[in-house]
């Protein structure tokens, strides 16, 4: 199997979005999935992008918060139990944070542990300083290989040599063939030393079901 290490903010829709799409092609391309940690409220160093309309500044920043106490929660749950606790946890979030109107402190964080059926004390970890320095060491691997702030999704494929991108950013995701021509189609450019970006607008919002 191939290890690919997916850099993920809870928060992000994008990646959540693209978290679905991987999901599907892991099977059919024997990937080995890693979810790591990648904070946004770290990156942005406790602040929001000046571009962001002031009117979804406050959303933003009360989301970015609460999904840096989910990273350590993941990975205080890493440390327990394994890869196997962080990917439940993370499939359990995005049904509980993304629904327009969702609660945005501890209480979500609770019932996402619940939800993985994995021990309640782990949300504890939520205000301990001390699981940063996994994340942080995390976020030194996307910035290596998606670029210094890398953006979350980031994905590390660990071939021979390893090789890495920001991204894909996209909405909606493909689904069966489609999904796996844009896999084939990825790693054929990401493998390409002299490849480095490409681009577009974005026509879609990153809508969630």
């Amino acid at each position: 199997m191939t290890a690919v290490e997916f850099f993920v903010d809870p928060s992000c829709p994008w990646a959540w979005l693209t978290a679905q799409w991987i999901r599907e092609v892991a099977p059919q391309r024997d990937l080995d999935v890693t979810w790591r940690s990648h904070c946004i409220e770290i990156r942005d160093d406790y602040g929001v992008s000046p571009t962001m309309p002031p009117e979804r500044r406050e959303m933003a920043l009360l989301g970015h918060a609460i999904s840096h106490r989910m990273l350590r929660v993941f990975e205080a749950a890493r440390a327990r139990f394994g890869e196997a606790a962080v990917d439940t946890l993370y499939a359990r979030w995005g049904p509980l944070f993304f629904p327009r109107d969702s609660v945005r402190d501890d209480s979500l964080l609770v019932a996402c542990v619940a939800a993985a059926g994995l021990d309640a004390d782990l949300v504890d970890a939520a205000g301990d300083e001390k699981w940063d320095a996994p994340i942080v060491e995390s976020m030194e691997v996307a910035y290596a290989f998606g670029g210094q702030k890398t953006q979350t999704p980031t994905i590390v494929v660990r071939t021979d040599p390893p090789h890495g991108f920001k991204g894909p950013v996209m909405a909606p995701v493909p689904t069966g063939a489609a999904a796996l021509r844009l896999w084939d189609a990825i790693q054929v450019i990401s493998q390409e030393p002299g490849f480095f970006e490409i681009t577009r607008p974005r026509a879609n919002s990153p809508r969630i079901d």
